[in-house]
């Protein structure tokens, strides 16, 4: 398993976040999450910032991928400096920069079979004091053990739901959204992977294997048509809970845009914040 969703890779000194399962041979796509600066890093946000940095270094590493029918953000393998796996609970009861509440969910997952490693700024860490744990699994057998465990922890009050942590990172980090903070919020806290243990604020990742994905390298080319507002029943959620994520549906009302929107068949997401979003029927 090479860097893939979850990793994170190490280029011209700063940190960039892995994205996906498919990536053009001998590169890899991902976004950057940490920027080098003289006093140390500053958390990156955003697609502009990344094309801008890499831009900054050579427009070699804007590809233009045929499958995706995209410029990507795709570095050379050969010019990468770390490539950062996820880390699961043994080497991590060395580290004294961790919250024993950290280390404790992860063993309480372990302890019920989920396999669960650590990434995000506490894997580089980078954290501080207020800052999430993120947490990811491997697999889709493992997923389901994660959406299992973590439901029973919530209904025996192990895992709570932080409604102020919710709203404060949706003013912060999701601004963005199309949704307002209300419609927003009443989708994430019936979301199985994301909650409150001992005080601190976590979530998990979900991401299958390269060989349970949906789409294999070169098996497509796609081609943007434009933008289309639809209306869909959701058909099949089998991907919903994972990063990426995916969800077959069937198109009811074309709200704006053009009448080929009528004819998707599916809606997939390479960001974590649409997992566990709708579910089938």
């Amino acid at each position: 398993m090479g860097p893939i969703e979850g990793w994170y890779v190490t280029f011209r000194g700063s940190h960039l976040a892995v994205k996906g399962l498919i990536h053009p041979e001998g590169r890899v796509v991902a976004v950057l999450a940490w920027r080098r600066h003289r006093e140390g890093f500053m958390r990156a946000r955003g697609l502009i910032e990344t094309y801008a940095f890499l831009k900054e270094h050579g427009e070699r590493y804007l590809f233009f991928d045929d499958q995706s029918g995209q410029v990507l953000p795709a570095v050379p393998l050969a010019e990468l400096e770390a490539i950062l796996e996820p880390q699961n609970v043994a080497p991590l009861r060395k580290r004294g920069d961790l919250s024993e509440s950290v280390r404790a969910l992860m063993e309480e997952l372990a302890d019920h079979g989920v396999e669960a490693r650590l990434t995000g700024s506490m894997l580089l860490g980078l954290h501080g004091p207020g800052s999430d744990a993120d947490l990811v699994v491997y697999s889709i057998e493992q997923r389901k053990a994660a959406l299992e465990v973590l439901g029973e922890m919530r209904s025996r009050g192990r895992v709570e739901v932080n409604v102020e942590h919710l709203l404060r990172d949706f003013a912060e980090r999701r601004a963005d959204s199309l949704m307002g903070p209300r419609e927003w919020l009443a989708h994430e806290v019936r979301k199985s992977l994301l909650g409150s243990y001992r005080g601190l604020p976590f979530s998990v990742k979900a991401v299958h294997l390269p060989e349970e994905h949906w789409e294999v390298r070169r098996s497509s080319r796609w081609r943007s048509m434009g933008e289309v507002a639809l209306v869909c029943e959701v058909l099949d959620d089998v991907f919903a809970p994972d990063t990426p994520n995916m969800y077959r549906v069937r198109p009811i009302e074309l709200l704006w845009g053009r009448e080929e929107g009528m004819e998707v068949g599916w809606v997939e997401s390479l960001r974590s914040r649409f997992s566990e979003q709708a579910r089938a029927g």
